[in-house]
Protein backbone atom coordinates (compact mmCIF):
# COMPACT_ATOMS: atom_id res chain seq x y z
CA UNK A 1 0.00 0.00 0.00
CA UNK A 2 1.29 3.74 -1.42
CA UNK A 3 2.64 6.10 1.61
CA UNK A 4 -0.54 8.63 2.21
CA UNK A 5 0.49 12.35 1.41
CA UNK A 6 0.63 15.03 3.86
CA UNK A 7 -2.82 16.80 2.70
CA UNK A 8 -4.58 13.10 2.30
CA UNK A 9 -4.89 13.51 6.70
CA UNK A 10 -4.51 17.23 7.20
CA UNK A 11 -7.40 18.39 5.67
CA UNK A 12 -10.38 16.21 7.55
CA UNK A 13 -13.20 16.94 9.78
CA UNK A 14 -11.02 18.68 12.58
CA UNK A 15 -8.89 21.23 10.17
CA UNK A 16 -12.43 22.47 9.30
CA UNK A 17 -13.32 23.12 12.60
CA UNK A 18 -10.12 24.57 13.05
CA UNK A 19 -9.41 26.79 10.67
CA UNK A 20 -12.62 27.00 7.94
CA UNK A 21 -14.93 27.46 10.80
CA UNK A 22 -13.07 29.90 12.05
CA UNK A 23 -12.90 32.43 9.66
CA UNK A 24 -14.88 35.43 10.08
CA UNK A 25 -17.71 36.43 7.52
CA UNK A 26 -16.07 39.80 7.10
CA UNK A 27 -12.77 38.17 6.28
CA UNK A 28 -14.61 36.00 3.62
CA UNK A 29 -15.89 38.94 2.47
CA UNK A 30 -12.96 40.68 1.64
CA UNK A 31 -11.11 37.72 -0.43
CA UNK A 32 -14.72 37.39 -2.22
CA UNK A 33 -14.25 41.02 -3.28
CA UNK A 34 -10.29 40.86 -4.04
CA UNK A 35 -11.64 37.60 -6.26
CA UNK A 36 -14.63 39.75 -8.75
CA UNK A 37 -11.82 43.14 -8.63
CA UNK A 38 -8.85 40.59 -9.91
CA UNK A 39 -10.55 38.91 -12.19
CA UNK A 40 -12.99 41.75 -13.74
CA UNK A 41 -15.67 38.45 -13.10
CA UNK A 42 -18.76 38.92 -15.45
CA UNK A 43 -22.28 37.45 -15.21
CA UNK A 44 -21.58 35.28 -18.28
CA UNK A 45 -18.26 33.49 -17.02
CA UNK A 46 -17.78 29.92 -15.84
CA UNK A 47 -15.50 30.24 -12.93
CA UNK A 48 -13.19 27.61 -11.47
CA UNK A 49 -12.66 27.80 -7.88
CA UNK A 50 -9.78 25.15 -7.71
CA UNK A 51 -9.07 23.41 -3.90
CA UNK A 52 -12.07 25.35 -2.77
CA UNK A 53 -11.85 23.50 0.57
CA UNK A 54 -15.78 23.90 2.34
CA UNK A 55 -16.67 26.73 -0.79
CA UNK A 56 -16.59 29.95 1.47
CA UNK A 57 -15.54 31.69 -2.01
CA UNK A 58 -18.05 29.70 -4.25
CA UNK A 59 -21.05 30.03 -2.44
CA UNK A 60 -20.75 33.62 -1.85
CA UNK A 61 -20.09 34.26 -5.26
CA UNK A 62 -23.06 31.84 -6.27
CA UNK A 63 -25.21 33.69 -4.31
CA UNK A 64 -24.34 37.23 -6.72
CA UNK A 65 -25.35 34.47 -9.66
CA UNK A 66 -21.62 33.58 -10.89
CA UNK A 67 -21.56 29.83 -12.16
CA UNK A 68 -18.93 28.14 -10.06
CA UNK A 69 -17.13 25.31 -10.75
CA UNK A 70 -15.62 24.13 -6.98
CA UNK A 71 -13.17 21.49 -6.92
CA UNK A 72 -11.52 19.79 -3.81
CA UNK A 73 -10.38 16.01 -2.86
CA UNK A 74 -12.17 16.46 0.07
CA UNK A 75 -15.53 14.58 0.10
CA UNK A 76 -16.72 16.12 2.73
CA UNK A 77 -15.95 19.56 1.84
CA UNK A 78 -17.55 19.44 -1.67
CA UNK A 79 -20.53 17.56 0.23
CA UNK A 80 -21.16 20.59 2.28
CA UNK A 81 -21.28 22.65 -0.65
CA UNK A 82 -23.80 20.32 -2.51
CA UNK A 83 -26.04 20.70 0.23
CA UNK A 84 -25.90 24.50 0.28
CA UNK A 85 -26.34 24.66 -3.35
CA UNK A 86 -29.49 22.92 -3.51
CA UNK A 87 -30.97 24.32 -0.40
CA UNK A 88 -30.46 27.70 -1.87
CA UNK A 89 -30.39 26.48 -5.86
CA UNK A 90 -27.03 27.95 -6.75
CA UNK A 91 -25.48 27.54 -9.74
CA UNK A 92 -22.34 25.32 -8.33
CA UNK A 93 -21.03 22.60 -9.64
CA UNK A 94 -18.57 20.04 -7.74
CA UNK A 95 -16.05 17.73 -8.58
CA UNK A 96 -14.10 15.75 -6.05
CA UNK A 97 -11.25 14.63 -7.49
CA UNK A 98 -7.25 15.35 -6.61
CA UNK A 99 -6.48 18.71 -8.71
CA UNK A 100 -3.33 16.81 -10.40
CA UNK A 101 -5.59 14.84 -12.57
CA UNK A 102 -7.66 18.22 -13.81
CA UNK A 103 -8.45 17.27 -17.57
CA UNK A 104 -10.55 20.95 -18.45
CA UNK A 105 -10.06 21.77 -21.72
CA UNK A 106 -10.23 25.38 -21.99
CA UNK A 107 -13.77 25.23 -20.42
CA UNK A 108 -13.46 28.19 -18.04
CA UNK A 109 -13.08 32.14 -18.43
CA UNK A 110 -11.67 32.61 -14.82
CA UNK A 111 -9.76 30.82 -11.99
CA UNK A 112 -8.59 31.14 -9.04
CA UNK A 113 -6.87 29.24 -6.12
CA UNK A 114 -6.85 31.43 -2.92
CA UNK A 115 -5.88 31.25 1.09
CA UNK A 116 -2.64 29.40 0.05
CA UNK A 117 -3.91 26.42 -1.83
CA UNK A 118 -0.47 26.46 -4.19
CA UNK A 119 2.48 24.48 -3.50
CA UNK A 120 1.22 21.37 -1.80
CA UNK A 121 3.51 19.25 -4.33
CA UNK A 122 6.77 18.62 -5.86
CA UNK A 123 7.99 21.09 -7.80
CA UNK A 124 7.58 19.35 -11.00
CA UNK A 125 3.84 18.61 -9.74
CA UNK A 126 3.56 22.15 -9.03
CA UNK A 127 4.60 23.36 -12.22
CA UNK A 128 2.68 20.81 -14.11
CA UNK A 129 -0.98 21.83 -12.11
CA UNK A 130 -0.18 25.49 -13.50
CA UNK A 131 0.15 23.93 -17.00
CA UNK A 132 -3.39 22.48 -16.30
CA UNK A 133 -4.84 25.23 -15.03
CA UNK A 134 -3.88 26.86 -18.14
CA UNK A 135 -5.13 24.05 -20.33
CA UNK A 136 -8.25 24.95 -18.31
CA UNK A 137 -8.61 28.28 -18.81
CA UNK A 138 -9.84 30.33 -22.49
CA UNK A 139 -6.83 31.98 -24.44
CA UNK A 140 -6.97 35.53 -22.76
CA UNK A 141 -8.82 34.26 -19.51
CA UNK A 142 -7.17 35.05 -15.83
CA UNK A 143 -6.38 33.01 -12.96
CA UNK A 144 -5.67 34.24 -9.34
CA UNK A 145 -3.34 32.52 -6.79
CA UNK A 146 -3.03 33.52 -3.74
CA UNK A 147 -0.04 32.44 -1.52
CA UNK A 148 2.42 33.48 1.23
CA UNK A 149 5.11 35.47 0.44
CA UNK A 150 7.95 33.23 1.19
CA UNK A 151 10.03 36.59 2.08
CA UNK A 152 7.58 37.88 4.39
CA UNK A 153 7.72 34.34 6.49
CA UNK A 154 11.40 34.15 6.39
CA UNK A 155 12.08 37.59 8.17
CA UNK A 156 9.20 37.15 10.38
CA UNK A 157 9.57 33.60 11.21
CA UNK A 158 7.46 31.98 13.99
CA UNK A 159 9.00 28.51 15.03
CA UNK A 160 6.18 27.85 17.85
CA UNK A 161 2.70 28.91 18.32
CA UNK A 162 0.22 28.29 21.43
CA UNK A 163 -3.26 28.87 20.74
CA UNK A 164 -6.85 28.62 23.15
CA UNK A 165 -9.41 26.84 21.73
CA UNK A 166 -12.60 25.57 22.81
CA UNK A 167 -11.50 22.20 23.41
CA UNK A 168 -8.08 22.42 24.67
CA UNK A 169 -4.69 23.92 23.51
CA UNK A 170 -3.60 23.81 20.13
CA UNK A 171 0.33 24.23 19.48
CA UNK A 172 2.04 24.94 15.75
CA UNK A 173 5.65 24.15 15.35
CA UNK A 174 7.25 25.20 12.20
CA UNK A 175 10.36 24.85 10.27
CA UNK A 176 12.03 25.79 7.21
CA UNK A 177 14.50 24.06 4.72
CA UNK A 178 16.02 26.60 2.48
CA UNK A 179 17.57 23.56 0.15
CA UNK A 180 14.27 22.95 -0.96
CA UNK A 181 11.95 26.15 0.31
CA UNK A 182 9.52 24.08 2.14
CA UNK A 183 7.79 24.52 5.53
CA UNK A 184 6.23 21.90 7.73
CA UNK A 185 4.19 22.29 10.18
CA UNK A 186 3.25 20.04 13.27
CA UNK A 187 -0.02 20.97 14.71
CA UNK A 188 -0.70 19.42 18.33
CA UNK A 189 -4.59 19.47 19.29
CA UNK A 190 -4.13 18.99 23.43
CA UNK A 191 -7.77 18.74 24.33
CA UNK A 192 -9.50 19.27 27.65
CA UNK A 193 -10.82 15.52 27.81
CA UNK A 194 -6.78 14.13 27.68
CA UNK A 195 -6.38 12.94 24.14
CA UNK A 196 -4.31 13.93 21.63
CA UNK A 197 -4.29 14.23 17.94
CA UNK A 198 -1.28 15.40 15.33
CA UNK A 199 -1.26 16.42 11.68
CA UNK A 200 1.56 17.99 9.01
CA UNK A 201 1.47 20.51 6.82
CA UNK A 202 4.70 20.37 4.31
CA UNK A 203 4.27 23.11 2.17
CA UNK A 204 6.39 24.69 -1.17
CA UNK A 205 6.85 28.61 -0.07
CA UNK A 206 7.43 30.29 -3.12
CA UNK A 207 9.68 34.29 -3.87
CA UNK A 208 7.13 36.31 -6.30
CA UNK A 209 10.19 35.78 -8.80
CA UNK A 210 9.37 32.19 -8.63
CA UNK A 211 6.01 31.93 -8.75
CA UNK A 212 6.24 34.52 -12.24
CA UNK A 213 8.98 32.73 -13.29
CA UNK A 214 7.08 29.39 -13.05
CA UNK A 215 3.97 31.35 -14.35
CA UNK A 216 5.61 31.81 -18.00
CA UNK A 217 6.68 28.89 -17.98
CA UNK A 218 3.12 28.16 -18.11
CA UNK A 219 1.70 30.12 -20.54
CA UNK A 220 0.48 32.96 -18.19
CA UNK A 221 1.49 36.50 -18.39
CA UNK A 222 1.75 39.07 -15.39
CA UNK A 223 -1.84 41.27 -14.92
CA UNK A 224 -1.11 42.87 -11.67
CA UNK A 225 0.39 41.48 -8.38
CA UNK A 226 -0.74 42.61 -4.68
CA UNK A 227 0.48 41.83 -1.18
CA UNK A 228 -2.86 41.71 1.07
CA UNK A 229 -6.30 41.62 0.78
CA UNK A 230 -6.59 44.94 0.98
CA UNK A 231 -5.22 45.45 -2.92
CA UNK A 232 -1.88 46.88 -1.94
CA UNK A 233 0.03 46.99 -4.57
CA UNK A 234 2.91 43.98 -3.70
CA UNK A 235 6.44 44.92 -1.73
CA UNK A 236 9.41 42.43 -1.01
CA UNK A 237 7.65 43.00 3.05
CA UNK A 238 4.13 41.89 2.02
CA UNK A 239 2.49 39.00 3.65
CA UNK A 240 1.34 37.70 0.77
CA UNK A 241 1.40 37.21 -3.05
CA UNK A 242 -1.64 36.91 -4.95
CA UNK A 243 -0.93 37.44 -8.73
CA UNK A 244 -3.45 37.40 -11.53
CA UNK A 245 -2.19 36.47 -14.66
CA UNK A 246 -3.32 36.04 -17.94
CA UNK A 247 -3.57 33.07 -19.93
CA UNK A 248 -1.74 33.72 -23.60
Amino acid sequence: MSQKEWFEEYFDEDYAELILDSITPEFTSAQVRLVKDCLELKPSDKILDACCGKGRHAIALAREGYHITALDFVAAYTHYIDTISSQENLKIETLTTDIRNITFEHQFQKAYLMFTSFGYFKDLENEDLLKKLHQSIQKGGLLLIDIENRDYILKNFIYEKWRDKDFGLLLERHKFYPETSRQTTKRIQHRIDGTRKDSWRDLRLYSAHELLQIARKANFELVKILGDYNGSIFQINSPRIIAVLKAF
